[in-house]
């Protein structure tokens, strides 16, 4: 089935029914009035401004995260939308940043939080679930991620639906950094069966956050749940990257094809309640 024709199904279907939108994945759990907060389906030829950013808030013209030592510069020129997906590209190109750092590589991100200091979120929720489709780059240094933090503008808690290594494509690593930090992060890694990548093709990744739980899913199946006093009760946004080096992957070498691209063809959250 065409990329097309499966956003027609799955549209058909929201219009039916969320139930039989949702299918096999995470479902919304809990009150049944679970509200639609996103149906992105990026089939404008531009991105939509009144929900997405991209960069951080605490560098708006461009932006990376420092404290984790990554080569990449984000820049808006790296997102852009291609046949109802949105690609974020990296590319081995020297790129000046704001900081005034020179870094190896450009590459691309969205979020829907605060587009700058001291401004509300464009999209934050207190529990709901999270699906998105995507398919991701394989090379060693590539990191695509989606993740959440707090509209707070604070750097924790951290909830880590996806993030690959791009030298291990079969692993799915999952994450949670507690807001007290004298709590410990927990982590889960998930492989997926022999033979079998998240470069292959398309997978969905859904994240189900109620009152002191976590439950995350892969293409419809629960890989971990996360159940304590330290799962955030506060409104949280939703960021999707693809870093290039840094601590975790380290860095990229002479076997990396660039231009990366790590594509997302369809982004929902449901409000719970």
């Amino acid at each position: 089935m065409s990329n097309r024709s499966w956003k027609t199904v799955v549209a058909a279907g929201l219009a039916l029914c969320l139930v039989l939108l949702l299918g096999s994945s995470a479902r919304p759990t809990g009150s049944p009035a679970a509200r639609l907060l996103l149906d992105e389906g990026f089939d404008s030829n531009t991105l939509g401004s009144s929900i997405w950013n991209t960069c951080h808030w605490w560098q708006v013209k461009g932006c990376t995260i420092g404290s984790n030592n990554e080569l990449e510069w984000y820049t808006p020129q790296q997102v852009s939308i291609s046949e109802g997906t949105l690609r974020l590209t990296a590319e081995r190109r020297a790129t000046p940043g704001s900081d005034g750092k020179d870094y190896k590589f450009a590459s691309g991100m969205v979020t829907t939080g605060p587009p700058a200091h001291g401004e509300p979120a464009k999209l934050a929720f207190t529990y709901g679930t999270v699906e998105v489709r995507f398919r991701i780059p394989e090379g060693r240094g590539l990191w695509p991620a989606i993740w959440l933090l707090p509209a707070s503008e604070e750097s924790v808690p951290e909830i880590d639906m996806l993030e690959v290594l791009g030298q291990n494509p079969g692993q799915l690593l999952m994450h949670f950094h507690p807001k007290d930090p004298s709590a410990s992060t927990s982590g889960k890694i998930y492989d997926l069966p022999r033979g079998n990548t998240l470069a292959g093709g398309w997978h969905t990744v859904s994240l189900d956050w109620t009152p002191g739980k976590l439950v995350y899913f892969l293409d419809g199946r629960q890989v971990w749940q996360l159940v304590g006093s330290q799962i955030p009760d506060e409104p949280m946004y939703l960021v999707m990257n693809l870093a290039v080096g840094g601590e975790y992957p380290g860095p990229p070498d002479a076997g990396t094809k660039f231009p990366a691209t790590f594509e997302i063809d369809h982004v929902w959250i449901w409000g719970h309640g």
